[in-house]
């Protein structure tokens, strides 16, 4: 440590210190502009001059590294003059017209010129009319006669995203900023966040307020699993106008993505359910809540005394809050008795989940998303983090700029993280696993692997290292495509590091074998200690919400909450004994496995909350089939959804706006969800429908907050125990992951893919954007903003293949499988291989499960999404 004085006050500073860095830590003020902690250094303002004892000029705090000994006066009579005077210039081409800017009231600008007394523009400015442009996306307007070139728009989206749409055009004083690459823009509104005046503005909601007429309740983002906080700005407790950020608060430190910041008018849309619909004759009419779960509560207790519990299913929802989850669950086990449950996160996620819980104990990411900005090496595998989640992308970036890591990217398909990745590979689909074990078999011929902690801490080395004895070089490159020259590119890489971060997503996960790739990822980093918390750490990307926080909650078949298994006793026992209801000891069906049971008459009756199952499972035509073997189907839901219109009732719920409760993100973080408007129309907070539906069932549930709910799950999960609201309102608590066990090495077998190319289906398919309602547009779709920047589903197809089957750029196609065809439009791209096509399948309405195999991993839990076999052909 060093010491210096700051206007007179001693203190002592780190090294890498700045004069203004020192300042701000210890309560003086220095006034900025341009300077932002998060970019790299602008310099452009002036405004943060100060004086140093031994200079000839003041120095700019913001670039000054602190010396020992140094002496600063940051109030001088000649700083204050040229701050003044810097300020004025910088008003040279920005009209004082601060009651119309919709920025008024928190514009940094307004607050410097209001501190240092400036009421008018003592430099008259020359008036330059710029031609209108277009900004890089139309979700924000671009004022060029506000900007007052601070450049942090510039910087941000370069150092932030890694975007790089903007720049300066021209030279002296008509330079200005322009969107110079409109196509790498991706919409995050970086720039609108960063923005200290009003340059930038939203350009989503027609409905404007000014600060002081609007309410903004901090809460977490519904879109992806990184759990970003953000403020809902709302008029008059009904309609939610826009989002902001609150400084730099939240894993997201006031970043968002395309979803989270423009994403939010689904909100408000016209087409959500309002009042309970109950099917007569065919046809919904609307009902009381009294008449719809009096009827709900009625007929289910016929089927029960009729079947049994194990005659009922239920699936619930991973976008729902871990209040929701624990009741539904709660519910199904004591009210209804049945273990015939599931949720959407078991189907988009599953694979990891259960494999990572085998593997490491842990059925979760095994670090904090900021952790991985420490790696010095980051292996991507099946995951587009740019894309999907933006925010956990941001912190990999950082990991380049601090520690010059070193990035292996493995994708068929070109993504953004090409451009950073010192080595990209490129295998068939279906293959990980093959390159995965060849990978660990050249780290152990090579001596690469920790012997002392696999030796210490993990269990089953020999037996899986036995399993590896197929999976040589000449096989790898056989089955995979990855030539032996670059597997031993990445042991190189691989050994080099000290830190290795392994990210994956739905390209391993989502396939049949997306278990068995799960496991070999884990053997790989327990290979070096990666699990433990000096090591890189593993991280799966969570497509959802709360996609953790329903797994945690026991919304699955086999766990109660917590991971306790429903065929323990001793922790059923415990479970009953507070429920005071009997909890069947077998476990029940999966998502899967309940609709193969619907088709077979065995499940009588199902409740669907929150989900789809007419977009997330395969064979469509199969599903409405066994539907008619129903005798009473309940969809509770925000819109009238596909499955919904079988239904005999539905029952509205709302949206994360207007409820209570918590999400827990990816990295296992518990965060508050806070209302912010109230319930549009009659619809219900889920938690009151379960409840009350429950009460009505015979099985009180007299809850009368959310809070009270997350009381009882801190009673009985010890994970959960310090989740009170009053602890989360300090910005979340991670749940700890120490439980004294080995990791475990687990053999897995390799099984080729369940279909290959032939003459008639000649392409390899990969779906995206299929795992979710998110990603093809249940909510998405009715957002305007995301409409006008996302593009409608099409296939990319590489030129040659294009070529041979005699289609062009934006042609109408078919796209075939031996399962059926849907249509769409044809995008060519060289990002793909040949012989890969690529179905960007954004929005609904694109049956893509039609076109997927029906067959499911050895556990039953995964069907595959992620590749099929097929052709395309014009229309």
């Amino acid at each position: 440590m060093i010491k210096l004085k700051i206007d007179g006050k001693e203190l002592t500073a780190r090294p890498d210190q700045t004069i203004l860095e020192v300042a701000r830590e210890n309560g003086i003020y220095i006034p900025t502009l341009c300077y932002h902690e998060r970019l790299s250094l602008i310099k452009s303002c002036r405004l943060c001059l100060v004086d140093v004892e031994g200079c000839d000029m003041p120095m700019a705090s913001c670039a000054t590294p602190v010396v020992d000994g140094m002496v600063v006066q940051t109030r001088t009579e000649r700083v204050e003059r040229m701050r003044l005077e810097a300020l004025k210039l910088l008003l040279v081409n920005h009209p004082l017209d601060c009651p119309v800017c919709d920025a008024g009231g928190e514009c940094q600008l307004q607050n410097r010129t209001f501190e240092f007394g400036i009421k008018e523009n003592q430099f008259p400015p020359e008036r330059v009319d710029r031609p209108s442009r277009e900004y890089g996306t139309p979700l924000i307007r671009q004022w060029t006669e506000r900007c007052v070139m601070c450049l942090r728009c510039v910087h941000a989206c370069i150092d932030i995203p890694g975007a790089d749409v903007l720049d300066v055009v021209d030279h002296g004083f008509s330079s200005h900023i322009e969107a110079v690459r409109k196509e790498n823009c991706i919409s995050c509104g970086e720039c609108l966040h960063i923005c200290p005046v009003g340059a930038l503005t939203e350009n989503l909601s027609p409905i404007k307020g000014r600060r002081w007429q609007l309410d903004r309740v901090q809460t977490t983002c519904t879109f992806c699993g990184c759990g970003c906080q953000l403020e809902l700005n709302s008029l008059a407790d009904r309609k939610v106008v826009k989002v902001t950020t609150k400084g730099e608060a939240g894993v997201n430190q006031g970043s968002l993505c395309v979803k989270g910041r423009f994403g939010y008018d689904f909100v408000n849309h016209p087409e959500r359910l309002q009042r309970p619909l109950v099917k007569r004759s065919g046809v919904f009419v609307e009902a009381s809540w009294e008449e719809a779960l009096a009827l709900v509560a009625t007929r289910l207790r016929e089927v029960k005394e009729k079947y049994g519990g194990q005659g009922i299913g239920g699936i619930s929802s991973s976008r729902a809050t871990n209040e929701e989850n624990y009741l539904f669950q709660k519910w199904m086990r004591a009210c209804i008795g049945t273990n015939h449950l599931d949720n959407g996160a078991g189907l988009a996620n599953g694979s990891s989940l259960y494999s990572m819980l085998a593997s490491t104990g842990w059925p979760a990411m095994t670090h904090s998303m900021d952790d991985v900005a420490q790696a010095d090496l980051i292996l991507i595998v099946g995951a587009d983090p740019y894309e999907d989640n933006l925010i956990f992308s941001n912190k990999m970036r950082q990991a380049i700029g601090r520690h010059d890591a070193k990035i292996i990217l493995v994708d068929p398909r070109k993504t953004q993280w090409e451009r950073w990745a010192d080595l990209w590979l490129r295998p068939l689909p279906g293959t990980d696993l093959v390159w995965i074990n060849g990978l660990i078999r050249l780290l152990i011929e090579k001596g690469g692997y920790s012997k002392e902690f696999v030796g210490s801490k993990t269990e089953g080395f020999e037996a899986m290292r036995l399993s590896l004895e197929r999976f040589s070089r000449e096989f790898v490159t056989k089955e995979s495509g990855i030539s032996s020259n670059d597997l031993e590119k990445v042991a190189g890489l691989y050994m080099a590091a000290k830190k290795r971060a392994i990210v994956f997503g739905s390209g391993v996960t989502q396939h049949l074998s997306g278990a068995e790739t799960v496991k070999g990822l884990c053997n790989l980093a327990l290979l070096t200690g990666e699990t433990e918390r000096e090591g890189g750490g593993l991280y799966p990307m969570l497509t959802q919400n709360n996609a953790q926080g329903a797994c945690d909650m026991g919304g699955l078949p086999e766990f109660l909450p917590g991971y306790e298994r429903v065929d323990d006793e001793k922790a059923r026992r415990r479970f009953e004994e507070i429920w005071e209801g009997s909890i069947p000891e077998r476990p029940g069906l999966s998502y899967t496995e309940i609709f193969e049971k619907i088709h077979e008459g065995k499940i009588k009756a199902l409740y669907v909350f929150g989900e789809d199952p007419f977009l997330t499972l395969p064979n469509l035509e199969r599903l409405r089939n066994g539907l008619h073997h129903l005798e009473f189907l309940v969809v509770q839901d925000l819109f009238m959804t596909h499955i919904g219109s079988y239904a005999d009732v539905i029952l509205p719920g709302v949206s994360f706006a207007e409820k209570e409760g918590t999400f827990t993100n990816m990295e296992r973080r518990v965060q508050r969800v806070r209302q912010a408007i109230s319930p549009v129309g009659e619809a219900r907070p889920d938690w009151k429908i379960i409840s009350d539906l429950s009460t009505a069932m015979g099985y009180p549930m007299k809850y009368q907050t959310p809070a009270e709910v997350m009381e009882e799950i801190a009673s009985l999960v010890p994970s959960y125990a310090m989740m009170t609201y009053a602890n989360l309102e300090k910005g979340g608590v991670q749940w700890p992951l120490e439980n004294g066990r080995k990791k475990r090495f687990l053999a897995v077998e390799y099984r080729g893919a369940a279909e290959q190319p032939d003459e008639r289906y000649p392409l390899w398919i990969i779906p995206r954007g299929f795992h979710y309602h998110y990603g093809i547009g249940t909510t998405t779709k009715r957002a305007k903003g995301l409409a006008k920047v996302f593009p409608d589903s099409c296939i990319e197809v590489h030129p040659e293949d294009a070529k041979r089957a005699g289609i062009g750029e934006g042609d109408k196609v078919k796209v075939i499988s031996p399962r059926g065809e849907v249509e769409t439009i044809c995008r060519i791209s060289e990002d793909l291989p040949r012989g890969v096509a690529y179905f960007a399948t954004t929005f609904f309405p694109v049956f893509v499960n039609n076109l997927l195999t029906s067959g499911q991993d050895r556990s039953g839990l995964q069907p595959e999404y992620k590749v099929f076999i097929g052709r395309v052909e014009r229309r």
